[in-house]
């Protein structure tokens, strides 16, 4: 047993006697004192990640470290500036877009754009959020900018899309001008600018016209005359037709607003809305059905029953609503929200219809 013992230090002995620059007094001192192990001195950067453990402790295994983005996603593009020359009221203007296109394709996205005046000054700037997915952008936006001049003023249009976009979707519009009619008698550039923010729609931009249903009365020098209102026309969309809505260009104040606003008196009390003319699709049943023919657009009236057959003649002559402006400080848009009654004249018989059933039984059917 002696023995034994005296073979396993000088084992010990020899072994400890082999570590590069420790003296073996050092090495015997160790095996009778047997202090803790020492902690590993970790790098920096593993000290950020993850503290070490003592040695006695079983090893945790290592974190999942996230992969880099592969940069495969975002494919080679080219910036490219556009511009555009806008003279308005005998003053230039310059409209500059920043595209950005993906090589050797006809993707493309205007990543910001500028309205500048003759001085390069920026006027307006507006900037889009540039993303990829799949090789592509992931949503593109496309600006386009061109005078026009009324009977009252002239100003910029800026017209944009976004894809992919709401079904039916009619991006959004922005009026630039000079505001106090200016551009009539010398303009003043610090009088230039927008007339709000952009009208997004729900249907479609027609037109800049004027509203030939609501003439101004104006005076000047004490005669009274009677000024049309320029208007922005807009097709909006109300789920079984389409009204045409106009949007009044204000050159005094430098803003837009509803271009009508009426109350009416029904059964139910005063209710406001106005009439718009109307633009349908009909789809027809070759079916005989009948309407609840109302004399005025109002509930309380009493509606003839009127016979809808297959070759009947129906005309849609205009419709009547409540149509709701919603602004602030970064968007305008209208919807329609109340009742909706429509005049439509059957075989020489004209009335108003309201529900639903009607609209179906004379082709207009509900979208979407």
């Amino acid at each position: 047993m002696s023995v034994v013992t005296l073979v396993a230090v000088a084992v010990s002995f020899t072994a400890c006697s082999r570590v590069p620059g420790m003296k073996p007094t050092q090495a015997v001192a160790a095996v009778a004192t047997q202090p803790a192990p020492q902690k590993p001195q970790p790098s920096s950067a593993a000290q950020t990640a993850m503290p070490s453990l003592p040695q006695a402790l079983p090893a945790s295994p290592p974190l999942p470290v996230a992969a880099p983005k592969s940069d495969a996603s975002a494919p080679k593009v080219v910036v490219s500036d556009r511009s555009q020359t806008l003279v308005i009221a005998q003053q230039t203007f310059r409209f500059v877009t920043h595209v950005q296109s993906i090589e050797r394709t006809n993707e493309e996205t205007v990543e910001w754009w500028e309205l500048r005046d003759a001085k390069e000054h920026v006027v307006y700037r507006e900037s889009y959020g540039v993303a990829f997915e799949n090789g592509g952008f992931e949503s593109t936006v496309w600006i386009s900018a061109k005078s026009f001049t009324t009977k009252l003023g002239s100003g910029i249009l800026v017209h944009g899309m976004e894809l992919p976009s709401a079904p039916d979707s009619g991006g959004s519009v922005q009026v630039f001008g000079f505001k106090y009619v200016r551009d009539r008698y010398g303009a003043d550039e610090s009088l230039f600018g927008p007339f709000g923010p952009p009208i997004f729609i729900d249907g479609e931009f027609l037109e800049v016209g004027t509203d030939p249903l609501r003439p101004t009365p104006t005076s000047f020098g004490g005669v009274t005359t009677t000024v049309m209102n320029d208007v922005l026309k807009f097709r909006v969309r109300t789920g079984s037709f389409n009204i045409v809505y106009p949007v009044r260009i204000n050159w005094i104040t430098g803003t837009l607003e509803p271009a009508q606003r009426c109350i009416e008196s029904t059964s139910k009390g005063q209710v406001e809305r106005c009439s718009y003319p109307i633009t349908v699709e009909a789809h027809r049943d070759n079916q005989l059905t009948f309407v609840r023919l109302f004399p005025e657009p109002d509930d309380g009236s009493t509606p003839k029953h009127v016979i809808v057959q297959p070759q009947s003649k129906i005309e849609y002559l205009e419709a009547r609503m409540p149509v709701t402006w919603n602004e602030d400080a970064k968007a305008i848009y209208f919807s329609v929200n109340g009742d909706v009654w429509i005049k439509v004249r059957i075989d020489r018989q004209e009335g108003w219809i309201h529900s639903q059933e009607d609209f179906d039984a004379v082709g207009l059917l509900q979208a979407g």
